[in-house]
């Protein structure tokens, strides 16, 4: 995800207190399309450094209870291998100090549906807790994640992550970000990023540097998806459908 679905979410939170009813009101339903330089899942390429198409639909309640569908092209290189990954995803934000800090407990579930790789599946779930506090124009955020069984039955997965984000301007924001993973089989890797983001009106821009500590010689059957790498991402925020 991964992670461009949850941009919904910050813009469910950016709405005006009037629109934002009580703890039963049904909230609002969010999309987006999304087209980016490339596909990066925890610095590793998932398209084989190919433009690809993605996009979301993301309800969430003045509660903060919310649910969403992220879908991608994805690209491994061999016969039989999945075109298109979907994540479902559920969870529950908890404002915290005054709305300064969250705390957001989620689940997820990513899948491939055409998937003819032959052997286990390459689906799995996920489970994940995110810590959120802001002060000022700057933002930071933790997150850690557990899955069971990893992808073509590789085992337990394990994932700590840290980003910090600060805000130039209304429009402008820097983001750095740092992460690790490890258990299962080919799941190792340490990973950052830097990125710059706009926005204006519906249209969202990114531009980020990413990059991770698996060589070449150990990135498996596409050995540059592990290559250092600029990513564009152009989003536009389609009209709340609720």
């Amino acid at each position: 995800m991964k992670a461009l679905a949850l941009a919904a979410f910050a813009l469910a939170s950016a709405l005006p207190a009037a629109a934002r009813a009580g703890p039963n009101d049904w909230g609002g339903l969010f999309s987006a399309v999304m087209l980016a330089s490339d596909y990066r899942y925890q610095g590793v390429s998932e398209s084989r450094g190919r433009p690809v198409v993605q996009g979301y639909v993301h309800w969430w309640r003045p509660d903060g209870v919310y649910a969403g569908v992220f879908a991608t092209k994805v690209d491994f290189g061999y016969g039989g291998a999945p075109t298109y990954e979907v994540d479902s995803y559920a969870g529950k934000n908890f404002s915290l100090q005054g709305g300064r800090s969250e705390l957001k407990i989620e689940g997820m579930y990513t899948s491939f549906p055409d998937n003819r790789t032959p052997g286990p599946t390459l689906d799995f779930l996920q489970a994940k807790v995110q810590a959120k506090h802001a002060s000022g124009p700057w933002t930071v955020i933790g997150l850690a994640s557990y899955v069971p069984q990893g992808s073509f039955g590789s085992g337990p997965v394990m994932r700590v992550e840290g980003e910090t984000d600060w805000a130039v301007s209304s429009a402008v924001t820097l983001k750095a970000l740092v992460g690790s993973q490890g258990g299962g089989r080919g799941h190792d890797r340490t990973y950052w990023s830097l990125a710059a983001a706009t926005t204006w009106k519906t249209l969202g821009f990114e531009l980020r540097y990413l990059d991770n500590d698996r060589t070449r010689a150990n990135c498996g059957f596409q050995p540059k998806a592990c290559d250092a790498a600029v990513v564009g991402t152009a989003t536009v925020n389609l009209p709340p459908i609720l």
